[in-house]
């Protein structure tokens, strides 16, 4: 269990940004402090989340599960936890990645996880032409030296931007989008050898919830509260179409969505792969892909045939 952790931007609720959500719809916060003290239970130790899910929500209800649940005091969970998305004085959005706004996301989400430490602190999701060249590490440095997290990094808004970090060489932890259909960071990334100085959390390894048994013979219908309501349609189409390349995964014990998360764990780069959770069910079928163990030679080779690339809108001019 040691390479499944959970992944908590679904507990944050829709979190409107104006009139659109940036989350996943409605939350049962009751609900959500069960699954993930179910996921602590069945031996996941890793958590990742963000400030800005839900305005602090996810963190908070992180913490009341940590703190709740019977055996807290004895568990070593890594929590992993990101800034630099909030609001501005007028409520509008925008990225602050000061040394100002560090000290005061890290002590706020500190007060929210009920933690003394952050294990992984994270910029959130920061332009891909990010200059890191005048980016300064040091305050996050002087955060270790304080006891405040152990090690930082970036959780990329896509693999040309986690390229970018490696070659200035910043952080010791990427988080980048990896799954069955999108597979760019094993060329992208893992074939630099300046790849090996870096833990990788692989990100949305259901492919937005496309991966999923359901959707193999009907199409999604997206409550207007969630972010994939408004997806673009040759995006949304291009997923589902993908998805469905690969339902032979279905045929699979623990199904599509155990066989995208076994997908993730079959590859050697992956520290640890970070599937969402909103319910009991969903931590019940991630815990089965881990018992299940890495897909077969095979399969992977079956997936990259079935799906052999992103569409060419989602790469660099």
């Amino acid at each position: 269990m040691s390479r499944l952790g959970i992944g908590t931007w679904q507990l944050g609720g829709p979190n409107y940004v104006g009139d659109k959500p940036t989350g996943w719809g409605a939350v049962n916060e009751k609900e959500a402090v069960r699954a993930i003290q179910q996921a602590l239970d069945e031996g996941v130790r890793f958590i990742d989340t963000a400030d800005s899910y839900g305005a602090g929500q996810a963190e908070t209800l992180v913490g009341q599960a940590l703190a709740g649940h019977h055996q807290s005091a004895s568990l070593a969970v890594e929590i992993c936890t990101k800034f630099g998305n909030r609001r501005d004085a007028s409520g509008q959005p925008t990225q602050d990645y000061s040394p100002t706004y560090l000290t005061e996301a890290v002590d706020a989400s500190l007060r929210r996880l009920q933690r003394d430490t952050l294990d992984i602190l994270l910029l959130h999701s920061p332009p891909d032409a990010f200059d890191w060249s005048v980016y300064d590490p040091a305050p996050f440095e002087a955060l270790i030296r304080a006891g405040k997290i152990k090690s930082y990094g970036v959780s990329s808004r896509s693999v040309y931007g986690a390229r970018r970090v490696m070659e200035a060489g910043f952080g010791s932890v990427l988080e980048v989008i990896y799954n069955a259909l999108d597979r760019r960071a094993e060329t992208v990334l893992w074939d630099d050898p300046a790849a090996t100085a870096y833990r990788f959390i692989a990100r949305v390894p259901l492919a937005s919830g496309f991966l999923k048994a359901t959707y193999l013979e009907q199409d999604p219908v997206f409550p207007t509260d969630q972010y994939r309501h408004y997806l673009p349609d040759r995006d949304r189409q291009w997923l589902l179409d993908s998805a469905r390349q690969l339902a032979f995964l279905n045929e699979l014990e623990g199904g599509i969505s155990a066989a995208a998360v076994r997908f993730c764990l079959s590859h050697p780069a992956i520290s640890v792969v970070i599937p969402g959770v909103r319910s009991e069910e969903q931590v019940s079928s991630h815990s089965r892909a881990v018992r299940l163990g890495p897909l077969p030679n095979e399969i992977t080779e079956r997936i990259k045939v079935a799906v052999p690339d992103v569409p060419s809108h989602w790469k660099p001019a």
